[in-house]
């Protein structure tokens, strides 16, 4: 099973989420807590959203993520590859 963690900036230990609060749809304060008894050190971290890499199916019109360049970029590859206007400029057998 996946945790979400990420390691102590004071002694490379592993540490965990022990608490999170949601600021906005996409964005949560994470608290986070050093494992190593000898440190314990504590932390706020951010966790935001910054780009749609699929689209969902049921988007929220009040959710504004750009899609990222890589999936824009692929999405409009495979949509020239289906347009048989298209023409490929490496000839007949470009694949």
């Amino acid at each position: 099973m996946n945790q979400l963690g990420q390691r102590c900036p004071h002694c490379d230990t592993w540490a965990t989420v022990r608490h999170s609060v949601e600021l906005s749809p996409t964005v949560r304060a994470l608290y986070f807590q050093c494992r190593s008894l000898f440190c314990g050190h504590t932390w706020k971290s951010h966790l935001e959203m910054v780009c749609t890499v699929t689209p969902s199916a049921v988007a929220r019109p009040s959710i504004n993520l750009p899609i990222s360049p890589k999936s824009e970029n692929l999405r409009l590859l495979s949509a020239s590859k289906a347009d048989p206007r298209q023409q490929s400029m490496f000839g007949e057998n470009d694949e």
